[in-house]
């Protein structure tokens, strides 16, 4: 059975806290040309020869996409999903499109919803990343604000109960629809026990190049920005680029984010010679101008942060007066979820407040 993209990303969506508990809410929702659902889970996009986006369907909560590239030799994987169960879904999708064996995995962030799959790739497989994703995923990252509030078992159930209750009167396509949403859910919240964060196993500062066989691979950090640690993976002879949470056509999370140092990563992204974006969520992105949209709504959140600190308010008095109205970005702003938002704002106080951001 095929199941609308649409649904698939505001599932993800959902998990992130990002978009109203309903079928249509979610920033850049839009059918991309797929070149064939390889599984029940995954549907891969051939976006150049041997270069696959990965997404789910909505049969399985995978929470954010993938890229798959497969070499001459070998493949490489980069971001493995939310849970082992969803990582090894795609591990099993992958062999649809090739045999060749998966060598490297790229961690584009620590965040769970692009690493936590981590644990289910197959002893030698070299798992990449910065060293901070490396010091993250040391930690005790199941015990921070960003997991507990967003992606815990409990903040999970919160989203069934809603969905649950959308299901009294929805008829049809839509009571179906909420119905494999709530499933997806369920299996999800039972996965996540299985969770060992594993970090990664080979690290970068600055760049990285991998050459298998022909292909070229480059991972970059541009800067600090949604996290310490962010890497965009480059393909040059192609031109194309996989920005994790850096950036995809959305609003970003800024829960564990540096924001003034965000815009100027992407400003460096701008700079990169790049036809397609594979973005950590949503659809393909090919215009370069969406990165400018994503840095004018950094500059005009933090703005207005700062405008509520000047008032004398709390970091928790301001996540409950900021409006999102007239900002003009992004659709649905205003139903983001608040505890959220609050994550976001207590960050920006941090670093308005000229406190070290550090790690933690």
């Amino acid at each position: 059975m095929r199941i609308d993209r649409k649904t698939t990303l505001t599932a993800a969506l959902l998990v992130l806290g990002w978009a109203a508990v309903s079928v249509d809410g979610g920033p850049g929702v839009r059918a991309a040309s797929t070149s064939g659902q390889v599984s029940d889970t995954h549907v891969f996009d051939e976006v150049a020869p041997g270069v696959y986006f990965a997404a789910g369907t909505g049969a399985l909560n995978v929470a954010s996409n993938a890229m798959v590239v497969v070499n001459e030799e070998d493949v490489v994987v980069v971001d493995s999903h939310i849970t082992p169960d969803a990582a090894r879904a795609l591990i099993q999708s992958v062999k649809a499109v090739s045999a060749k064996p998966i060598r490297y995995l790229i961690n584009s962030h620590f965040h769970f919803d692009h690493a936590h799959g981590n644990q289910a790739f197959p002893e030698g497989v070299e798992i990449i990343g910065h060293e901070y994703t490396r010091e993250r995923l040391l930690g005790n990252v199941l015990d921070e604000p960003t997991y507990r509030v967003i992606g815990s078992p409990p903040a999970q159930r919160k989203i069934i109960a809603a969905l649950e209750s959308q299901l009294d009167g929805a008829t049809g396509k839509a009571r179906e629809s909420l119905q494999l949403r709530i499933a997806a859910l369920e299996r999800h919240v039972k996965a996540l026990g299985e969770v060992r964060p594993t970090p990664p196993t080979i690290t970068l500062k600055h760049k990285m190049t991998l050459f298998r066989g022909s292909r070229e691979i480059r991972i970059l950090h541009l800067g600090r920005a949604h996290t310490g640690g962010d890497v965009v993976v480059y393909l040059p002879a192609e031109k194309i680029l996989f920005t994790g949470d850096l950036f995809y056509d959305g609003p970003p999370y800024l829960g564990d984010s540096f924001p003034e140092e965000f815009v100027a990563a992407l400003e460096r992204l701008k700079a990169i010679e790049f036809e397609t974006i594979v973005p950590g969520h949503g659809p393909l992105v090919r215009d370069p101008r969406k990165i400018g949209v994503r840095q004018d709504y950094i500059r005009r959140y933090r703005s207005e942060v700062s405008a509520l600190r000047k008032q004398g308010l709390s970091a928790e008095e301001a996540a409950a007066r900021l409006s999102f109205a007239g900002f003009g970005h992004y659709p649905g702003l205003e139903s983001r979820n608040r505890g959220t938002v609050g994550l976001e704002i207590r960050r920006m106080y941090q670093e308005l407040e000229g406190k070290r951001v550090s790690a933690r």
